[in-house]
């Protein structure tokens, strides 16, 4: 199995998939977004995001996953984001149904993180003042996929942290 963490901006989801990882002494893959956004492609204008940009982040994420192991399930994984978090983006941005996006293995765990903590600025952040919004989107994705998913609403990064903690403490334990 492998645990991605997923949601709106600002969530704390990169930092709980790291110390998760760091925890379970699994290996950890970021979001290719921010690598492309920081360090291939700095000047990008991201708010509106131009379709050629958008493109190359989901051909960057994708092939990421696939070097990385996401669509086999050999050992346990961290993944900071996936083909839900594009297809979210595409929709929202360009009104671009791909389905395809959400071909997803059955051995992917969900972590979702909710909005219910305060946002903090990032300039490559696009939509903080959409995070409730863009969550219902996310649900409703998440619903329709047969994949567990575990809700992380606590209030507190530290409190998130435990709390996934104890439940991949619990599936690891479950699948031996």
């Amino acid at each position: 199995m492998h645990f991605v963490f997923t949601g709106t901006e600002s969530t704390f989801k990169s930092t709980i998939a790291k110390k998760i990882a760091m925890h379970f002494n699994l290996l950890y893959i970021p979001e290719f977004a921010r690598t492309y956004l920081e360090e291939i492609s700095p000047n990008t204008q991201i708010n509106p995001i131009a379709r050629k940009d958008y493109n190359l982040i989901e051909e960057g994420q994708l092939a990421l996953l696939s070097s990385q192991g996401y669509f086999d399930s050999n050992q346990p994984k961290v993944f900071d984001t996936d083909g839900t978090v594009l297809h979210i983006w595409k929709t929202d941005k360009f009104d671009d149904i791909d389905y395809k996006l959400l071909n997803i293995p059955s051995h992917i765990i969900y972590f979702l993180c909710y909005p219910n903590v305060e946002g903090a600025y990032d300039p490559l952040r696009m939509d903080l003042e959409r995070r409730d919004v863009l969550h219902e989107q996310y649900v409703n994705v998440l619903k329709e996929l047969p994949n567990t998913t575990i809700h992380l609403n606590q209030e507190t990064l530290e409190e998130r942290v435990t709390f996934a903690t104890t439940e991949i403490e619990r599936l690891l334990n479950d699948s031996i």
